[in-house]
């Protein structure tokens, strides 16, 4: 196994214009990118908006965030701006104040802002729109779906001058996701994206690359806090929930 980081990127791409299939480098530089949006390390990604959401939910407030006068629930952390809009209803489908007696919730999720982890440090913008029913057992269950954009600039230090740029825009579904309502902890469920991604490699001795290419990923989430990743159905990745690492484990 090998640990994955934005910087093979640079090294990675040869002369070439127009949509192909990704090398496995480029492979290797998506899957850090959806890790890095599904979990940061630093409480923030996919994950920590799912226990964020069942944390409002249940009436109560995630760390370092306020009520906005908009009605929005709003905090920020590794330069990620993140805000939510929730409605909560009860058993029967009654509208109420989030509480003990949420069972459902449906939730606007937005961010912004610049990224900036030991992975990675990248501008990206997501919006989402979740529902959460079962919160009131042990097991609550989220489905819905979101987009996203992000944008990196790397500077090789083994090609001094040479700069890459990759970006992507995607759309994710997710399907079944359960998370324990006591601990709001992701224990199961599956999300999928489809990624469309751009790649300019520009300095001397770089080629001028200009390359783009799409990936379909596949996300199975584990109760340890551990994630499988696979890419296009043949290159397989495991991820670490707790810190966002990612390791490439086979094809």
């Amino acid at each position: 196994m090998k640990s994955i980081t934005l910087i093979t990127l640079a090294l990675s791409f040869t002369a070439c214009a127009s949509k192909n299939t990704p090398t496995p480098e480029q492979y290797d530089d998506t899957a850090q990118a959806i890790a890095s949006t599904t979990a940061t390390g630093g409480g923030g990604g996919d994950v920590s908006s799912m226990s964020d959401s069942v944390t409002i939910a249940q009436g109560a407030m995630p760390t370092g965030f306020t009520l906005s006068g908009d009605g929005h629930f709003r905090g920020t952390r590794l330069g990620v701006d993140y805000s939510y809009a929730i409605t909560c209803k009860t058993a029967t489908g009654a509208v109420g104040l989030c509480g003990p007696a949420t069972d459902q919730a449906s939730v606007q999720v937005a961010w912004s802002g610049t990224l900036d982890t030991t992975n990675v440090n990248a501008s990206v913008t997501r919006n989402g729109s979740w529902s959460i029913t079962g919160l009131l057992s042990d097991t609550a269950t989220f489905n819905g779906d979101s987009t996203f954009s992000f944008d990196a600039t790397l500077h090789s230090v083994f090609r001094p001058g040479v700069t890459a740029t990759y970006s992507f825009d995607a759309s994710a579904s997710y399907d079944a996701i359960k998370i324990a309502t006591a601990q709001r902890q992701v224990i199961g469920g599956t999300a999928s994206f489809d990624l469309a991604a751009h790649a300019t490699v520009t300095g001397a001795g770089s080629n001028n690359v200009d390359k783009s290419f799409d990936v379909h990923a596949e996300i199975t989430f584990h109760a340890d806090h551990t994630a499988d990743l696979v890419l296009d159905a043949s290159r397989h990745y495991s991820l670490n929930l707790t810190t966002g690492a990612v390791v490439h484990v086979g094809q």
